[in-house]
Formats: C-alpha cells, structure tokens, sequence
C-alpha cells in the first residue's frame, strides 16, 4: 500500500473515494486510514470526527461542479435553472452518496452550496420577487432535482451492492403493451403508447418547465396585488 501525504485534503478526497466506491457507509477513519496507509489516530489531528468530515467532503464534492459565472453569457432565470439541473444531475450521477448528504441539514450547506444557491437566486430574482421568495422558489427546484434523480441514484447504489434494479416493472409493461393485468380505466390509452418521452432526464425537464410557469404566473400575480 503506498503511503500519501497526510494532511486534510487528502483525508477528504480518500473519503470521497471510498463513498464513491462502496457508498457512505464505508466511510470510517479505520477506512480512510488503511486506504492511506497510516495509523487513524494519525486522521484526527486533522479531522476531529466523522460529522466534520461529511460535511468538508460534501463542500468538497459540491465545489468541483460549480455554476458557471453568469457574465457575459445572456442567460435568464430559465436558463439558470436549467444550467442547474444539468450541473446537478451530472454530480449526482457521478457521486450517488452526495444526494444522500444534501438531505441532511448539517451536511447540505457549506460555502460551496452556499455560493450556488446565491447563483440561483441571483437568476430568480429576475421575477420581480423578494430575495426570500426567490431562494423558496431555488429550494424547491432543488427538491425536484433531487426526487428525479433519486431513481437513477437509487439503482446506481442498488447495483453497488450487489443488487440488480434494472428490468421491467409494470409501467413499462402497461406502455409497451405487454402487462398482465387490466390497465386501470385512467391510464388505458397509455397502453403500448411506448416509454421513449419518459425517460429520467427528459422528465427531468420536463417537470422543470412546468415548475418555472408556475413561478411565473405565482410572480406575475404577486405583482398585480
């Protein structure tokens, strides 16, 4: 095993490692230690304990996907929110656990996130509304993120422990005409109508664009008042 400098980047980015492997329940400082090839009590003297250092390896892992600087570039609040959901999706695709910090409050808002949600609202602003009503609004275009990537993030850890997510369920087979059972009345027309529009990311989308009208109208309305 080769040693490594030991010092607390190192630390976090071994433990980003290992979550990124095995899930965060792999992370433990005997972990990080074995993988660093030194003693764990080496660890505390620069990590105090394991809350600290989920929290620095969420920053950490929040600061390599940033929202891009807005100068120059045109973009209005839709297209902020959009750039969003882009960047979000990509960093939860490629660190599955990281969704799992985001929703614990004591891990979800280190400087990194902080600079981000300060990004969007920045956009939202652009409504005419409050600097609170628009961080609500950037809160609940997170949650959607979150809920529409959590199936991909889902089958992503299912498959890391051995488990396999993948085949048919019975939406799929209601769409591609190959259920077993009767379609429930609402959904008959559904009926081998095929699945290609509804696929993760495009719902993805699609659930945002109807998200932003409906800021926009709550926003035009607020300003009739």
């Amino acid at each position: 095993m080769t040693k490594v400098e030991l010092n607390r980047d190192a630390i976090i980015d071994t433990a980003i490692a290992l979550a990124d492997a095995d899930g965060l329940d792999a992370v433990s400082m005997r972990r990080i230690a074995e993988r660093m090839g030194v003693g764990a009590m080496s660890l505390y003297r620069h990590i105090a304990h394991k809350d600290e250092l989920l929290a620095a390896m969420t920053d950490a892992v929040a600061g390599r996907y940033p929202y891009p600087a807005p100068e120059g570039q045109g973009w209005n609040w839709r297209d902020r929110v959009r750039i969003a959901a882009e960047i979000d999706w990509a960093l939860y695709q490629r660190h599955p656990w990281v969704l799992l910090a985001f929703a614990t409050p004591r891990y979800s808002f280190g400087p990194q996130s902080l600079a981000c949600l300060g990004w969007l609202v920045e956009g939202l602003r652009e409504l005419n509304v409050s600097t609170r009503e628009a961080t609500t609004m950037a809160f609940t275009v997170w949650n959607y993120i979150s809920g529409a990537t959590l199936p991909q993030v889902s089958t992503a850890l299912m498959r890391r422990n051995d488990t396999n997510p993948d085949g048919d369920n019975g939406l799929r087979d209601l769409l591609s005409g190959a259920q077993k059972d009767r379609a429930p009345d609402a959904l008959r027309e559904l009926v081998g109508s095929g699945a290609e529009d509804l696929t993760p990311e495009d719902l993805l989308h699609i659930g945002l664009s109807a998200l932003c009208d409906g800021f926009e109208v709550r926003a035009a309305r607020r300003a009739d008042v």
